[in-house]
């Protein structure tokens, strides 16, 4: 696979360098680190995420308006440096407190923990959320124990508008803790993402799709020869609603999320069947939407994100958000 890169050492800085050119009068680049912060500073909670790259938009994208503060950017796939997230946290708001959200991965884990205590040695109180959704990774009893992968999305959705509404610290972990909780992802991949050199990251032979699949590759839990885009559809529905219990009368939104190579042509025949599937169950699909927030590298395959709402978490999910590369208007638009 040919890449468009100049130095591969420079990748994460002329990415946020050329991101930034989209949206000056929204965001700023944090000097001399590999981060990227909100111009305008409110006096609120603030929301700092962070990871490696290689999921564009995550997590590039979704810091903005309704969404988180400042990021911190790793290498492709590697955890950012507790420096880099420890000058983002002192560059947001943080008086009131400063709330960190990634994705339940071990280097992401330690260093956010890592900075929550220097940042407590500062003065700065802080709280970690770490977004655990991805059902094949490990089984519902042991949640906290799952990676995180798209779902992030819906969470962020949730946490930014819980944040801006001026919730207090506890009260807003207290709020994302819910929805992460109540959020659940599972995927297919149906052809390898390439790492910036080129190489694959994954093996999967032409006419053969896996089920469960980790971003980086890890193995799924099912493969089988491809099927038509209905009887996937059904095969992941019928495992995301196993796990996360949704039944006739329940509300929920779902978001279909394109791994990058996969057209969207595709991702709507999928969301038609999931829109069936839903109906046929008497579950309220509360929000259906179709976007890619969360691309390994330009792999082919989607995943389906199930988050189950109660009013106190549709509240802040309807709120607009907005980001260049994420955007959600509010659902009481009509």
């Amino acid at each position: 696979m040919n890449k468009i890169v100049n130095q591969p050492e420079q990748m994460i800085k002329e990415m946020i360098e050329g991101y930034i050119n989209t949206c000056p009068d929204l965001l700023e680049p944090l000097p001399d680190y590999k981060g990227i912060l909100m111009k305008q500073k409110k006096d609120k909670v603030s929301i700092v995420t962070g990871g490696g790259s290689g999921n564009e938009p995550w997590i590039l994208g979704y810091v903005g308006e309704g969404l988180a503060d400042g990021a911190a950017l790793g290498n492709v796939y590697i955890a950012p440096p507790a420096r880099a997230i420890l000058n983002v946290t002192k560059a947001v708001s943080h008086e009131k407190g400063v709330i960190y959200i990634c994705t339940n991965h071990a280097g992401d884990v330690l260093n956010f923990e890592l900075v929550g205590e220097l940042a407590q040695l500062d003065g700065i109180e802080t709280r970690c959320v770490f977004v655990a959704d991805d059902i094949t990774s490990a089984p519902r009893e042991k949640q906290d124990e799952r990676r995180g992968v798209a779902g992030v999305a819906l969470v962020m959705k949730v946490a930014g508008a819980a944040c801006d509404a001026g919730l207090d610290l506890d009260e807003a972990v207290r709020v994302i803790q819910k929805a992460n909780r109540n959020t659940f992802t599972f995927s297919v991949t149906t052809s390898p993402g390439y790492l910036p050199s080129g190489k694959a990251m994954c093996e999967l032979p032409e006419g053969v799709i896996e089920y469960g699949m980790g971003f980086n590759g890890e193995p799924g839990v099912l493969r089988t020869e491809l099927k038509p885009a209905d009887e996937i559809a059904d095969t992941m529905m019928d495992y995301l609603l196993k796990d996360c219990g949704a039944a006739a009368g329940d509300e929920v939104a779902v978001m279909v999320n394109g791994f990058g190579f996969t057209s969207l042509l595709e991702l709507c025949i999928v969301n038609r069947r999931v829109a069936e599937i839903l109906r046929g169950k008497g579950i309220k699909a509360h929000d259906l939407f179709i976007d890619s927030l969360f691309c390994p590298q330009g792999t082919g395959g989607f995943s389906l994100s199930i988050l189950k709402l109660d009013e106190e978490l549709k509240r802040y999910y309807d709120a607009p958000a907005y980001s260049p590369f994420f955007k959600k208007y509010s659902r009481s638009r009509g």
